[in-house]
């Protein structure tokens, strides 16, 4: 692909991605040669060597489980990498592999060795833990935590601009990290760092860690904080799920990374610090004693893996909480004479909004009042009735769009079904928008972290105004905010036994850019009496 071309999606990265080398570095390779071509070097003499480079372990590792895919069998260690390939197949990987001398001007390459970094510091956090749990499987997961943060090496290598645009999302706008993946990439880094794994033959808990299905669901993760904590109210049965997710190997793994992936931004932020409770738990320990430990081993890894020029993960241990520094920013010189090196970072155009009426302000404003009282009051009533004949969902749903549109008299109105099994939101109809509007094509994943997903935990509304407008579309997907309304909107979820089967969302555009408390309250109303006339619905 096209360096003038912003790929967008799992399959437009994978295929760009796909012949990107990972570069070592050159002091590296130089020991590990020279080591390869002594008479007295032995297998056992090469891992100490070769561990001082995350990325050398990662492509010798590599190369071990693609040997060992035929024997169905797996790579445990980076030992058992090394004595699987033997010292031929070492020395023509190693002949294959291309270096990297640190250019101390170069943004990409130093953030490209701080993701290195990041990833080092998982992996001799969770060498620590299991060695305190006496794990056996402690150098397997040492190696899968280590890994687990590749595609991040590889994107600040190779898409800089996007990953500098992630990080403005992140750190100056306070965005969720998944959804500004979402917004940045297209897809989440997980996912495309699994399915790219699986290409590249990265190791089996490595896959099974980044593997979105083994991430625990928002629910889950509540309940590993009630844990956290030493929470009464736990029930037997949700102990046991919890107890469930903690003994399986991919967990250290996983939060071994949450942990340097956000520490990364800070140790002081409030994430960190229930990350930090779920830690102490895992380990058995008093608060302040796991939160020593874990400074301790930052500091061990910021000793293991040191590169000048490179801040390591301790340095943010260093630093007095104030407003963060923002890492990973190009200059404008360095942007200008990089920019046809990397894939531009293009923000999909926003719709184009209708021209508004003008309204002359030295008058009063007209009363808001309905486009059709009777049919409003009518469906509206329909809906209260327990013998009112619906008997399917989208029944109701039609009525509530008619009942919104010509009752209420918003301008345009749209439904999103909600497909919680096929984790989609998408829309199902439009009124108002135009024929051939792109908000028609609107889908995404339902489990990215957003104001539609938050909306479809209980039934809830939200009105974006002037006064929460910022933090409203801070957190909603870029793809749907730029077919909406730029201004005034509510929107709200639609539930059938207790389950959430769709999102409203309604406007004035064009005929206002704000909306008045008359619609916002009758547009509550009527859809809490949609989701009423679901319940009778199912009694029926």
């Amino acid at each position: 692909m096209s360096n003038t071309v912003s790929p967008k999606g799992v399959d437009e990265w994978l295929s760009f991605l796909a012949d990107k080398p990972l570069p070592v570095r050159a002091s590296t390779l130089t020991r590990l040669k020279k080591a390869l071509h002594s008479p007295s070097s032995t297998l056992v003499t090469l891992p100490p060597i070769i561990s001082h480079d995350p990325v050398l372990c990662f492509h010798l590792c590599c190369e071990a489980q693609r040997l060992l895919a035929s024997r169905h069998a797996k790579v445990t260690s980076l030992s058992h990498a090394v004595q699987a390939l033997g010292f031929d197949r070492i020395e023509q990987l190693v002949a294959s592999l291309t270096i990297l001398k640190l250019n101390p001007n170069s943004t990409p390459q130093k953030m490209y060795f701080r993701a290195i970094a990041d990833s080092h510091h998982a992996a001799t956090q969770v060498a620590d833990w299991l060695h305190l749990r006496n794990a056996s499987y402690r150098e397997e997961a040492k190696m899968a935590s280590l890994f687990y943060g590749f595609i991040h090496w590889l994107m600040w290598l190779y898409a800089p601009f996007h990953k500098e645009a992630y990080q403005e999302k992140v750190y100056k706008h306070n965005q969720d990290v998944v959804l500004a993946e979402h917004d940045v990439f297209g897809c989440t880094l997980q996912e495309l760092g699994q399915k790219l794994g699986a290409l590249l033959h990265v190791p089996e808990l490595t896959l099974e860690a980044l593997n979105h299905d083994s991430s625990p669901t928002s629910s889950l993760l509540g309940l590993l904080h009630l844990k956290a904590m030493g929470d009464a109210r736990l029930e037997i049965k949700d102990l046991r799920e919890v107890n469930h997710l903690i003994q399986q190997p991919f967990f250290p793994v996983k939060l071994s990374n949450w942990l340097s992936l956000t520490t990364t931004r800070g140790w002081d932020s409030d994430k960190a610090k229930r990350i930090f409770e779920i830690i102490t738990d895992y380990l058995q320990l008093r608060g302040y004693e796991a939160q020593a430990r874990l400074h301790a081993q930052c500091a061990e890894s910021a000793r293991q893996y040191h590169l000048p020029g490179v801040l390591s993960p301790a340095t943010e241990l260093l630093w007095i909480s104030s407003t963060p520094y923002i890492p990973g920013l190009f200059s404008i010189t360095e942007k200008a004479q990089t920019e046809s090196l990397y894939p531009p970072f293009t923000i999909p155009v926003s719709t184009p909004i209708p021209p508004t009426s003008e309204v002359d302000t030295t008058q009063e404003r007209p009363t808001p009042e309905f486009a059709d009282s009777e049919l409003y009051k009518h469906i509206a009533t329909q809906f209260h009735s327990a013998d009112s004949g619906y008997s399917r969902p989208a029944q109701v749903l039609k009525d509530l769009l008619k009942g919104l549109k010509l009752g209420l008299g918003l301008e345009r109105v749209l439904l999103l079904s909600v497909d919680i099994p096929n984790n989609r939101i998408q829309t199902s109809y439009q009124v108002g928008f135009g024929k051939d509007h792109e908000v028609a094509a609107f889908e995404m994943a339902y489990d990215i972290p957003s104001l539609l997903k938050r909306l479809c935990e209980k039934p809830a509304n939200h009105v974006c105004q002037k006064s929460n407008r910022q933090q409203t579309h801070q957190a909603l997907p870029h793809d749907f905010l730029r077919h909406i309304s730029p201004s005034d909107f509510i929107v709200m979820s639609i539930f059938c036994n207790k389950t959430p089967i769709g999102i409203v969302y309604a406007d004035r555009i064009p005929n206002s850019l704000e909306l008045e408390d008359f619609y916002c309250e009758r547009f509550r109303y009527l859809c809490s009496s949609a989701t009423l006339a679901m319940k009778y619905m199912k009694q029926d």
